[in-house]
């Protein structure tokens, strides 16, 4: 009733038992770093077309949205790699048939997860310090900095786009009142006033 008497697990059912635990974390975070970049195109979508309405607020917010994404997908490959060395380990024990210390593994991934834990709790200190930085007027220029940089890594030029944006909207706004006028072409012929009509 008190498990005396039972097998202790051998270094290979221990090793198999903790590498698929580990496997599982590794699983997890490959989707959730595959969604990641998934959404990291869609917002460089979203950054180019903006910039190319020379909409510069929306530009900025989505470049920091930007940035925030990639910090977090940086985290989960960081936290795929700690966990394959971690799994590394059991396999290297398994091989030299050497007892796995349970009670030392465990504290292993606890470790892990307490960094993994404070990993979170910097990015987002990053994140509030990177809002506002955005917010802050007396930073503005640093900000549009960071904006050049990620539209510079996506192929994008803020200044030209800036630049010729009113130039896309006058043209924008030509084509939205010629269409607004009517066909030359349908338009019935002038009437003549004589001058016998007049009197």
């Amino acid at each position: 009733m008190f498990g005396f008497g039972k097998p202790e697990k051998t270094p290979r059912e221990q090793a198999k038992e903790a590498k698929r635990g580990i496997s599982q974390s590794q699983r997890e975070l490959e989707r959730e770093k595959l969604a990641l970049e998934r959404q990291e195109k869609l917002l460089i979508a979203d950054i180019k077309r903006a910039a190319k309405e020379g909409n510069n607020g929306g530009t900025k917010i989505l470049a920091k949205q930007l940035i925030q994404l990639r910090q977090q997908k940086d985290k989960m490959t960081m936290m795929k790699s700690n966990l394959g060395s971690i799994g590394l380990q059991t396999t290297t024990m398994a091989a030299t048939n050497k007892q796995m210390d349970m009670n030392r593994f465990q504290q292993v991934i606890m470790d892990f997860e307490k960094q993994s834990e404070m990993m979170g709790m910097r990015e987002e200190m990053l994140d509030d310090t990177l809002i506002d930085a955005f917010d802050d007027e007396e930073v503005e220029a640093e900000g549009d900095a960071v904006v050049d940089q990620v539209l510079t890594e996506i192929g994008l030029d803020l200044a030209s786009l800036m630049a010729d944006a009113p130039t896309r909207q006058a043209n924008a706004a030509a084509t939205r009142f010629d269409n607004l006028l009517p066909d030359a072409a349908l338009l019935p012929p002038p009437t003549k006033i004589s001058a016998q009509s007049l009197h």
